[in-house]
């Protein structure tokens, strides 16, 4: 029983926090979509990462830094509380949350990989001056030009977009995509999307759209950064192109893909493309030492709380009248 109540405690906590702390950051990212002018595409993009992830990292946080060891500090080896109907349900909704995570990833994986296998029965690999990524030419009707894949991205570009763009329009869409993988859109994709499934309430869902919004303009301010002005002219002429060439017919399954094109974007992406090219362009300096520096206060801070005993007896009182409130 003393067991049972600990993994009751654990996911009630993680599921109530994180659902409460998903509303928060939920509606932050409302308020930096509204101001979305006065930052760059980078730093929105960052920003909608986090909020979407750090509900379920908040939640994790709290469960094994303060409410576990309060329980196993001061909850007795003979408990009073019983796991009833109430409890059950929450393990049973939480538990569902982390198999259809682990669900989604394993599907994530397989349909990349089937993918992978059937656009390779019909690509030939090629070579793109300045880019290391593997690059392959597809033989496929739809203008595909994107990054498949997590942790080994390939390149796919599909014939018709070397019979519609320039030599010049292939290297900026390519720095796009570039963006895209510098920075592991990708990869942090799916990560959103675990955490989301994790949390099990629909919470949250409008970052998903901002952050593929915003993650498409942060791989254009890349490729305006690293290629120059002309960059910049050259990728909103590539859009405005593969747009008209684009068949009107449902787009091939692509997943763990980053687009090169969303047409609902286009009209916008092509206009800061063009601003951008006016002015100077965006730094791409790096920002992992204020990463690392945000890292150590974070460690710091819940360390000296954790090593609070006055604190985690506080801790344990709110967790047994949670637990108390579900009995």
């Amino acid at each position: 029983m003393y067991f049972l109540v600990a993994v009751s405690l654990l996911f009630t906590v993680l599921l109530t926090i994180g659902i409460i702390s998903a509303s928060a950051f939920s509606l932050a990212g409302r308020v930096v979509d509204s101001y979305s002018e006065r930052f760059s595409a980078n730093t929105r993009v960052s920003l909608l990462f986090w909020f979407r992830i750090l509900p379920l990292l908040v939640a994790a946080v709290a469960v094994f830094a303060f409410v576990l060891p309060a329980f196993f500090l001061y909850e007795p080896h003979e408990p009073q509380e019983t796991v009833g109907i109430k409890l059950a349900a929450v393990i049973f909704v939480a538990m569902a949350g982390l198999m259809f995570a682990l669900f989604r990833l394993f599907g994530s994986w397989w349909r990349t990989r089937r993918l992978r296998t059937m656009w390779g029965r019909n690509a030939t690999k090629t070579t793109l001056e300045g880019v290391s990524l593997p690059v392959y030419r597809l033989d496929n009707s739809f203008p595909v030009f994107a990054v498949v894949g997590v942790l080994r991205p390939r390149i796919y570009i599909a014939e018709p977009i070397f019979e519609t763009l320039e030599a010049d329009e292939i290297a900026a869409v390519v720095k796009h995509e570039l963006g895209h993988t510098t920075a592991h859109h990708n990869l942090k994709r799916l990560l959103m999307q675990l955490c989301s499934d994790v949390l099990v309430a629909p919470v949250g869902q409008s970052l998903d759209r901002s952050w593929s919004e915003a993650a498409e303009e942060a791989a254009d301010e890349f490729a305006a950064a690293t290629g120059g002005r002309q960059t910049a002219v050259d990728l909103a002429a590539a859009l405005i192109k593969v747009a008209r060439i684009i068949p009107d017919k449902p787009a091939p399954a692509m997943p763990a893909v980053s687009y090169v094109l969303n047409g609902e974007l286009l009209a916008t992406r092509v206009r800061r493309l063009l601003m951008l090219a006016e002015r100077e362009m965006p730094s791409t300096s790096s920002t992992h030492w204020s990463s690392l520096i945000t890292l150590v206060l974070a460690v710091a801070f819940v360390a000296a709380f954790a090593t609070n005993h006055l604190f985690l007896a506080r801790i344990h009182d709110i967790s047994e009248s949670l637990l108390a409130f579900l009995q």
